[in-house]
């Protein structure tokens, strides 16, 4: 969805707009259940954080300042609440988390997603926050609270760790 379309449902949605509302949870609960998913690797976790996190977001719809911002809102909150539960619950490190993807054997073609799989949290984050869900940079910084210039050292460290495992795949 366009920025200033969701700018528009935000506003509309915020003067009690219960349709806009409704298009704003359509267009964005999955990308925002994506990115759960990613963080946890375990769906029902992603389920948990996403009920959570949209609840708040209807509830707390009218202190967003910032209309055009909706979208980094939302996915910082997933990420938040992610944190709050990695740190807080027993179930994130007690368990094992599934795989999104599964990771091809060496005779099976190269997998982009699996090789994504493999990088560290923060550039993994990172990769599927600007190629995925196509996000700016300013918008990847925000919701991950960091500078700009560190969200742009983990994309550049994780395009060469991911050169080097293609290279790696291909010389084997």
């Amino acid at each position: 969805m366009e920025p200033s379309k969701a700018a528009l449902l935000v506003l509309s949605a915020q003067q009690g707009n219960r349709r806009a509302f409704e298009t704003l949870c359509e267009a964005f609960y999955q990308p925002s259940w994506r990115f759960a998913m990613k963080l946890s690797g375990q769906r029902a976790c992603a389920d948990d954080i996403c009920q959570d996190v949209w609840t708040s977001v209807a509830k707390k719809l009218g202190q967003l300042k910032e209309p055009s911002a909706f979208r980094a809102w939302v996915f910082r909150a997933i990420y938040r609440r992610f944190i709050s539960q990695k740190q807080g619950e027993s179930r994130f490190e007690d368990s094992q988390p599934e795989q999104a993807y599964e990771t091809p054997d060496l005779d099976t073609s190269l997998s982009i997603l699996a090789l994504i799989n493999q990088l560290g949290d923060d550039e993994r984050h990172c990769v599927y926050l600007f190629y995925l869900e196509q996000m700016s940079l300013r918008d990847i910084a925000n919701i991950l609270d960091v500078p700009q210039g560190t969200v742009k050292s983990r994309l550049n460290r994780a395009r060469a760790q991911l050169r080097a495992m293609v290279n790696e795949e291909q010389a084997s």
